[in-house]
């Protein structure tokens, strides 16, 4: 009996899940046109500047409007019908997040100073935790750590860290949307293995959001979601891992949320320290994102992207599988490093991956036979 209701309960949540996922794909997928439209009504483009913005024209902004309307619709609808309430940390989720891309708005259209932004973010984390909810535990290699009076401190910090994770990974057209919907789909797994109904919802909704708005973004983008969409995306799955993964101790530990977010994390910190190291703002921009080092050694913008893709894609699965076959996670991310380090360094395996990638006419036109 108990295995049958458990049993219904997943399937439920599977259901309605699925269901916001639809629901928040076909709302941003037919709202992204229109808010190009407002873009380029409200003159709020990225400029090409033929360093760090290559591309060709002007871009519109407000993607991050579109995923915010369909995250917003499919959350209010499916939390309602699959719990028949709309839960305290629903409604902090959504208050925080509708501020935090009022937030990346406001930078988008008039470049707000990086250490003001930096303060907001904080503001609005700190309001999460405040009436959220802390990471009062976890455990790390089956040891369990009760963080005390550091709860509150330390979550500020996490979801900031993944706030900025995300917006600098939008170096490249369609990568930060895509490993953000690899990454919420990964946060919708653990939230059913979990059978947590609102971590379910919210991650649903937001992998839907964004796969809606990614046919405009990858390949030669014709909206950019913007700081408005890329710290949305980071302030909703650090609330998923806050108010979900970290509180199920029995299940998870904090290497769950790590290996999701892996590839960003990674990028961000190493932003941070090599800008430190230098003595500049950790704030200001460079040329030296992972996405750059792949461009700088010879790969296009799309081998870039895919190869990124593998990247993220490898350390989520880690993520799912390391419940159950922890051996076998701990393999895939050692591998994964490997992959990651032979694409910045080993520049014969660049040549190679390049090779594979490229249509056959194309390599036949290089060798000139055409």
């Amino acid at each position: 009996m108990i295995i049958t209701h458990i049993d219904t309960v997943f399937k439920t949540e599977l259901f309605f899940g699925l269901s916001a996922l639809l629901m928040a794909f076909l709302i941003a997928f037919f709202a992204t046109p229109l808010a190009r439209k407002l873009a380029f009504r409200c003159r709020c483009l990225d400029i090409p500047d033929g360093k760090r913005k290559m591309h060709g024209e002007p871009i519109p902004y407000f993607g991050g409007i579109a995923i915010l309307f369909g995250f917003i619709c499919a959350v209010f609808c499916f939390s309602f019908l699959l719990t028949g309430d709309i839960s305290t940390e629903i409604s902090v989720m959504l208050i925080g997040g509708i501020a935090i891309c009022f937030i990346g708005l406001l930078d988008d259209m008039y470049d707000i100073r990086p250490l003001f932004k930096f303060f907001a973010q904080i503001a609005v984390a700190a309001f999460t935790v405040y009436f959220g909810g802390a990471i009062e535990y976890t455990t790390l290699f089956g040891f369990s750590i009760d963080l005390g009076i550091f709860a509150f401190p330390v979550t500020v910090v996490w979801i900031v860290l993944i706030i900025n994770a995300v917006n600098l990974i939008d170096g490249l057209d369609g990568l930060a949307s895509g490993v953000s919907a690899l990454e919420s789909f990964a946060l919708l797994a653990t939230s059913l293995i979990m059978g947590d109904p609102v971590c379910c919802i919210a991650s649903a909704a937001l992998c839907g959001a964004v796969l809606g708005f990614l046919p405009y973004n990858a390949g030669r983008a014709t909206i950019f979601m913007g700081d408005a969409g890329s710290m949305l995306i980071g302030y909703v799955m650090a609330c998923i891992s806050v108010f979900g993964l970290f509180k199920s101790q029995a299940l998870f530990s904090i290497v769950v949320p790590a290996l999701i977010f892996a590839l960003p994390v990674m990028d961000t910190l190493q932003a941070f320290c090599r800008r430190i190291l230098k003595g500049q703002s950790p704030f200001k921009a460079d040329r030296q994102h992972l996405h750059h080092k792949l461009l700088d050694n010879g790969f296009t913008a799309q081998q870039s992207v895919l190869a990124l893709y593998i990247a993220s894609a490898v350390f989520c699965l880690a993520s799912i599988l390391y419940m159950r076959y922890k051996m076998l996670s701990v393999g895939l991310c050692i591998v994964d490093l490997v992959y990651l380090e032979a694409l910045k360094n080993d520049k014969k395996f660049l040549h190679q991956i390049k090779k594979v990638e490229q249509p056959a006419a194309e390599i036949v036109k290089q060798n000139g036979k055409i």
